[in-house]
């Protein structure tokens, strides 16, 4: 006997509505009284619960996880304190929680660092940053003595950073490790030189690809600098270090989710911004404008790839944040290229739509999950900037402990203080454009302000 297969189409499914038809291959009635289109495009799935299945950023099976002995027992010529945080790092469940957009990521990204073990030596003060700051968050108490233990940590590694070797593509790795693990913390303890450990790590490892062999080469661990960086030279209208490749389009990267293919986008944005800050003449600013018209051309239809796989891949919550990302980056990349190409006062109402959106499915992704998202930051701001009205604003300033990385205290105070200033700028006519703003966040200086 055959089992049971599920028949409901493609709309009732995602909605969860009774699907009633009289075969498979036929209209719904609910589809057929709204005039929809009614299909089953989907995998067709025995009845009954399924369990799901978990696997990393690609189909190949999911590796074996080192175990828990094995990683002590690497771990034993360490201080008391050193393998409790390295302990805390690789083997607890949980700890990386800050660190991945989702936690069926963490497991993976434990994974990566485990494997790490024989060379720990060189990354063991990264390893040892990344654990303190990790902890800290875990605990929730703002301990200054956890801050400065993760410091302590960050300077010894910097320090490590600069003796790294630069000669095979192994080394380069290490550079997008280290520096990924670095600049995590530096965020988190310190809350400035991120963009500068960023662009040093990604021009290093570069220089290590460019010399070694030709090829498109990227690890899980780069987009988290880039992604960094890009933020970085949006605000100052800076180009970016490199372009990163997204062939590997099968790829769920653990920070950026679905919306990697974005970001080179965004990275063409910022090229775009530097280049009209000293466009000579008018046919420059024509050709840059058409390079923005040619940018919305593609966001504007983009939709994420690997739809199919979702289902197999993630639990249910996972997969609400990881397109709801996908949507915040997608519309972010629109909102910032329509602010290169028109000033604040003209285009107003296209800017206003698309915030709002961005607003509109922050909120309704932790309705559903009841958990905030995670490395939504980039796309926040630049819809933040838009709120116009006292009731949007102060709603703008409440989502930011929310939507602004939570591993990142000073971040969050600076995004508050930028919006209030670029508001105010904006109400009195004192600048045309954000990136224009003639105030500029420092997470040191505010911090100092602020005490």
């Amino acid at each position: 006997m055959h089992p049971k297969v599920r028949t409901a189409c493609d709309r009732c499914y995602v909605l969860k509505e009774r699907c009633q038809r009289a075969t498979p291959s036929a209209e719904c009635g609910r589809c057929e009284r709204l005039g929809l289109a009614c299909s089953t495009v989907r995998p067709v799935r025995p009845v009954g619960r399924r369990a799901h299945k978990k696997y990393g950023t690609d189909k190949r099976p999911q590796r074996t996880q080192p175990k828990t002995d094995q990683i002590l027992t690497g771990l034993s010529d360490h201080d008391p304190e050193e393998k409790a945080l390295l302990s805390f790092l690789l083997v607890q469940p949980g700890s990386l929680d800050h660190f991945v957009v989702c936690p069926s990521f963490q497991a993976e990204q434990q994974h990566s660092l485990a494997v790490q073990l024989p060379t720990l030596p060189l990354l063991k003060d990264a390893f040892l940053a990344c654990a303190a700051t990790l902890k800290h968050l875990q605990s929730g108490n703002a301990d200054d003595l956890d801050a400065e233990a993760s410091i302590r940590y960050i300077s010894k590694a910097v320090n490590a950073l600069r003796s790294l070797p630069a000669s095979c593509l192994q080394d380069a790795a290490v550079y997008h490790q280290v520096g990924s693990l670095l600049a995590f913390s530096i965020h988190s303890s310190i809350g400035a030189g991120v963009a500068e450990i960023s662009r040093y790590c990604l021009s290093a490892a570069s220089s290590i690809y460019n010399e070694v062999e030709s090829g498109a080469h990227t690890d899980p661990w780069q987009s988290f600098l880039i992604l960094q960086e890009t933020m970085d030279c949006i605000l100052y209208r800076q180009k970016p270090t490199i372009r990163i490749n997204t062939s590997a389009s099968s790829v769920v990267d653990r920070r950026l989710g679905l919306c990697l293919p974005l970001l080179p986008h965004y990275q063409d944005l910022c090229v775009i911004s530097n280049s009209i800050l000293y466009a000579a003449d008018v046919n420059e600013l024509a050709r840059l404008q058409k390079q923005l018209d040619d940018i919305r051309r593609v966001v504007e239809p983009w939709q994420p790839p690997n739809m199919d796989q979702l289902l197999e891949r993630f639990e249910s919550a996972e997969i609400v944040h990881l397109l709801a990302q996908a949507k915040l980056y997608r519309l972010g990349a629109l909102l910032l290229g329509h602010r290169l190409r028109y000033p604040f006062g003209q285009q107003d109402a296209q800017g206003q739509i698309w915030s709002r959106e961005i607003f509109m499915e922050l909120e309704m992704a932790k309705r559903v999950t009841k958990r905030t998202m995670r490395f939504v930051t980039l796309p926040f701001v630049i819809a933040a900037v838009e709120a116009q009205g006292e009731l949007l604003r102060l709603q703008a300033l409440q989502l930011v402990h929310d939507c602004v990385d939570q591993y990142a205290p000073s971040l969050q105070k600076v995004t508050k203080a930028f919006l209030s200033r670029i508001w105010h700028e904006r109400d009195m006519n004192l600048t045309t454009c954000w990136f224009d703003s003639t105030y500029k966040p420092c997470p040191i200086l505010n911090s100092i302000n602020g005490s």
